[in-house]
């Protein structure tokens, strides 16, 4: 059986456990609901649609920063709450499968820049959901001090997701410690996927030369 082949059905023993099959069936039903998924397998469509999300996410900075209206805060929270789940979905899929899709990312070098770039980006989406849920629920979703802008905001995303911690301003509210845990653990799982898919590449190609 290929490596290929094995990733597309996992082995159901003990090897594998029943974890690995799990999460293999889980990250399969990504392929119905991901625009990611939907894209033609090549590098420019890739760079297309993550650019596509980065001026889609310029967009809710803007209207969460110009608009207090509930309705409008709650549809840009869903739509960046969509992206964060879809690249986490990635990310799992790198760390999971050893591919995102089938035969792509020949090079490593490209997975390790386009999974930094996924690093910078969970930061922003997280500023987003710092300074929308601090305007939309300011009790449950509160700093201290309170965050006035989305600067403020992606200073304090930035602070969290690379560890430094600087305590200014500090979570307070039930959901902010929520989120500060999860910003935290997506970049942990952004630095696994980083090594895992570079690891098993690597061993790809010393099996090559063996």
């Amino acid at each position: 059986m290929s490596n290929e082949e094995l990733h597309k059905t996992p082995v159901f023993g003990k090897k594998l456990g029943f974890l690995y099959p799990l999460a293999h069936k889980i990250l399969g039903t990504h392929e119905f609901w991901s625009p990611s998924r939907w894209i033609p397998h090549s590098a420019l469509a890739t760079d297309l649609y993550i650019l596509s999300c980065w001026i889609i996410e310029i967009i809710i900075i803007y209207f969460i920063s110009s608009f207090d209206n509930s309705k409008i805060l709650s549809a840009c929270l869903f739509i960046a709450m969509f992206r964060y789940l879809d690249l986490m979905f990635v990310l799992l899929s790198i760390l999971v499968k050893g591919f995102y899709k089938n035969k792509d990312w020949a090079s490593s070098h490209r997975v390790t820049f386009l999974v930094v770039c996924n690093a910078i980006e969970i930061m922003v989406l997280f500023a987003i959901f710092y300074f929308g849920f601090g305007k939309l629920l300011p009790g449950i979703g509160s700093t201290e001090p309170p965050i006035d802008s989305f600067f403020q905001a992606l200073y304090f995303s930035v602070n969290t997701g690379t560890c430094i911690g600087f305590g200014i301003p500090s979570p307070q509210g039930w959901i902010t410690k929520l989120l500060t845990m999860f910003e935290g653990s997506s970049i942990v799982l952004v630095v696994i996927a980083v090594i895992g898919y570079i690891s098993n590449e690597k061993s790809k190609e010393n099996k090559k030369h063996e």
